[in-house]
């Protein structure tokens, strides 16, 4: 008998949700190839699927959102609502994708957005006054991100840049806000995460005053 691995959800494609045979997928995939390979700007998967006529929007929408879901489930924050409520939730976020080494959170500016690590790796650290960088932590898929400048007005009090290449959703902090104030469990999860985060980034600071 065959059995299927199951695969992380961290490592899961978006071909993985379509309900396509793995031939037509691996078609797709590899008109996908020849477009890197030519120098062209590749385009997803989902829309070399739909203009071939192999999906419909509305299939390819509800594959979008049953990966959206699993991701969601995969964050800490919001790991105890329903799928219902996740399928909900998943209409505020977007995806980015972002190259190794590139800096996608900047210390002490503006920007009003949760993230969430779906794959690869990041690193969170502060940038002192005589420009030494100093490292908080890193992060692996699952990790929210920018949780800390929902009670600054969206200011950064540190930056984030990949590790290596990854991928990430991210959500404006105001769609967010029924959740994170009136949904009970969600509350109590961000805000276990926002103040175990400030223990840790207090505790390399008072190491860094004491060194």
């Amino acid at each position: 008998m065959n059995t299927r691995v199951q695969k992380p959800v961290y490592s899961k494609k978006l071909d993985d949700y379509l309900l396509c045979s793995q031939g037509v997928i691996n078609i797709a995939l590899k008109k996908q190839r020849m477009m890197r390979e030519s120098g062209k700007p590749a385009r997803r998967i989902g829309e070399l699927l739909l203009d071939a006529g192999e999906i419909t929007q509305e299939e390819l929408s509800a594959a979008i959102v049953r990966q959206r879901v699993e991701r969601l489930q995969n964050c800490q924050v919001f790991e105890s609502l329903s799928r219902a409520e996740l399928a909900s939730l998943s209409r505020y976020f977007n995806e980015i994708g972002v190259a190794a080494r590139e800096q996608f959170i900047m210390q002490d500016v503006h920007d009003p957005s949760l993230y969430i690590l779906v794959s690869g790796k990041c690193e969170v650290y502060r940038s002192t006054p005589d420009r030494k960088r100093v490292h908080i932590a890193f992060l692996e898929p699952g990790s929210p991100i920018g949780e800390m400048g929902y009670f600054s007005n969206g200011i950064r009090s540190a930056s984030v840049r990949a590790v290596e290449p990854s991928q990430l959703l991210y959500a404006q902090y105001s769609d967010l806000t029924h959740y994170f104030e009136s949904v009970p469990q969600v509350a109590h999860a961000f805000l276990r995460m926002v103040s175990e985060r400030r223990e840790q980034m207090q505790r390399l600071m008072d190491q860094q005053k004491a060194g």
